[in-house]
């Protein structure tokens, strides 16, 4: 099975998630266009009382029959005909700026709350991705798209919404009205359209591209300034700080070159669209008047054929204002959409079953697995699990220790074979009882920050302080953090930093303790601690074994003297088994690695040996 590839989908599903989001805010968006439609007919009427200005009050032609009772007479009233049309003018003014308020705070609130269910479902969707998709996929770009991505859609949605909609509408409203004045100067006025919409297209297109690159730079390099922040100690161990610099430096200049065709291509779609522009208004300036001369067309409707034409210019205008915003709209939701299409490999089935408890018998049938293709980690592996038992895993690095643990926790599904709990195979069960009944204890836990009691009841959905507290007593490391001057509610920093290594290993201990799963992962939990933790800790644990099923991969030979099983692991396959003494009694494998451990622990017993 190719694992590289199994995550992804088709992404045949388009936008749809996108339009699903915004269909439940349909209310909202209705109340924003209907405001948005009415500000539209404002702006048809807003240049008609500059038209009757200039015919009927500076050169007193009669008003059209339709309004001759509406409005005074230009003859007999000329200066209430004036302030009329001055009140009509700053009355439409006040009515438009009303309807842009309200119209812009309800699609702008809309397009939050769109954004936000767009992100909550993103960080949903990636939360259940397996972990190979987590491992070849860069945190930064993970970041990136559901940050400053989604983020881009409200950009998206405030420039349709405050933009282009009204001004679509109002290019639609002014063409209808010029043809009904005068057809013929209507259809030169508007023959610019298919001109803009081509220069318009071709910029948007090379924007697009640009703004994609730029987007993937920017994944790029947050990637590796997450990953530098959460290796510093690495980095300045090894003094390595200057050439962290270059590197980012390296990584900045490629997103500036990036940027810097965006900019070239915005740079150049403003000018292009003010050009035809230029030359449409010149033209049309030209001809009108040439009408008015001709006495097929009055000054006042010049006036309103020009101002029309200038409304019809600004959605152009706007276009190359906001081209990178809907450019970098673009990318992003195609970006977001490339998220939401990958599949995890894990799939729980539709009739997964969904036991009422759990005894914890842990089987593995003859269990194939391989990362990638070609490359086979476990050869039919078999081993069964019995509650209340303690079974052991040791070998060397890469022997496929951690792979059959993550394989019981289902963050993997065998090639062949199968994984059996309680007499089912794990992809007949539901992912959440399996992920409650089975709890890991890492070598290296990460933690949260938050106090140390509340990191501990992270492991039982509910519990309280009291509930971490007494779960850390069980586990025998309580007295480790009432040394601490908050105790347990000493906050811990991100990822644990601000905690030793025995401090975090000891959390993660009391979470499995509190979790209470039937069956526990335990990867050389010991193996950070002082002896005296350490001998209070491996009593805890077999403690904890007892009507429980115990894995444990052991890293230090002492820990698993008493394990009632121990599996030794050579290349993905089990070479021998059997419990300490059979083992040692063998001389084979397990028997040369406790050799070479006794002179070290003649002097230290509790030193260990690490195998890997």
């Amino acid at each position: 099975m190719n694992r590289q590839g199994a995550n992804r989908a088709s992404p045949s599903g388009g936008r749809a998630w996108l339009w699903r989001d915004l269909a439940q805010e349909r209310t909202q968006f209705l109340a924003g266009c209907a405001m948005t439609v009415l500000r539209s007919g404002v702006l048809l009427l807003t240049p008609w009382p500059l038209k009757f200005l200039f015919d009927s009050v500076l050169l007193q032609h009669p008003l059209p029959h339709r309004l001759a009772g509406l409005l005074p007479d230009p003859i007999h009233a000329r200066t209430a005909l004036l302030d009329a049309l001055v009140l009509a003018m700053i009355g439409l003014g006040v009515v438009e700026a009303l309807l842009v308020y309200g119209g812009n705070r309800v699609l702008l609130n809309a397009g939050n709350r769109v954004v936000m269910r767009v992100r909550a479902d993103l960080f949903a969707h990636l939360q259940r991705m397996d972990l190979g998709f987590h491992r070849r996929t860069q945190g930064g770009e993970l970041m990136t798209r559901i940050g400053a991505d989604v983020r881009q859609l409200q950009d998206l949605i405030a420039a349709i919404g405050i933009d282009v909609v009204p001004h679509t509408l109002s290019i639609l409203g002014m063409a209808a009205v010029m043809m009904w004045v005068n057809w013929r100067f209507a259809l030169f006025a508007v023959a610019v359209a298919p001109v803009l919409f081509f220069v318009a297209r071709y910029y948007a297109a090379r924007l697009r591209r640009s703004l994609r690159d730029v987007r993937h730079q920017e994944g790029t390099l947050w990637s590796a300034v997450q990953e530098v922040f959460g290796a510093l100690h690495v980095v300045q161990a090894f003094a390595r700080e200057a050439y962290e610099d270059r590197r980012f430096a390296k990584l900045a200049d490629a997103g500036l070159a990036a940027n810097e065709e965006a900019n070239e291509a915005q740079a150049q779609f403003g000018p292009a669209i003010g050009l035809v522009l230029a030359v449409a208004t010149g033209t049309v300036a030209w001809y009108g008047a040439r009408s008015v001369m001709e006495g097929t067309l009055t000054l006042g409707e010049l006036l309103v054929f020009m101002a029309y034409v200038n409304r019809m210019a600004t959605p152009a205008r706007q276009l190359a204002k906001t081209g990178r915003v809907f450019g970098r709209s673009i990318v992003a939701i195609e970006r977001i959409g490339e998220c939401r299409a990958e599949r995890s490999a894990i799939v729980e089935r539709p009739d997964a079953v969904l036991p009422d408890h759990c005894e914890g018998r842990v089987e593995l049938r003859h269990v194939g697995f391989g990362y990638v293709p070609g490359e086979t980690v476990l050869h039919d592996v078999s081993l069964t699990l019995e509650p209340g038992t303690m079974v052991a895993l040791v070998g060397e690095t890469g022997s496929g220790k951690s792979t059959i643990a993550g394989l019981v926790a289902r963050f993997h599904d065998p090639d062949s074979g199968c994984v059996v709990l309680d007499g089912r195979d794990l992809r007949t069960l539901r992912l959440d009882f399996v992920r409650r009944n089975v709890a890991t204890v890492h070598q290296d836990p990460v933690l949260f920050r938050a106090s140390i009691w509340e990191n501990i009841a992270y492991g039982h959905p509910g519990a309280g302080r009291a509930e971490a507290l007494e779960a850390a007593r069980q586990v025998g490391v309580a007295s480790v953090f009432d040394r601490l001057p908050q105790g347990f509610d000493t906050v811990v920093g991100e990822r644990g930093g601000t905690l030793s290594g025995g401090q975090r290993q000891c959390v993660a201990i009391a979470r499995a303790m509190l979790a209470g799963a039937p069956v526990v992962l335990l990867d050389e939990p010991s193996s950070s601690l002082d002896p005296t933790t350490e001998h209070g800790v491996m009593a805890a644990l077999r403690q904890l074994a007892r009507g429980r099923s115990a894995l444990v991969i052991a890293h230090r030979l002492e820990t698993v003297v008493e394990a009632d099983l121990i599996l030794v692991l050579e290349r993905g396959r089990i070479i021998e088994r059997g419990t300490h003494e059979e083992l040692v009694a063998r001389r084979g494998a397990y028997g040369r690695l406790w050799r070479g451990l006794l002179p070290a622990a003649a002097t230290a017993p509790m030193a260990g040996m690490v195998l890997s």
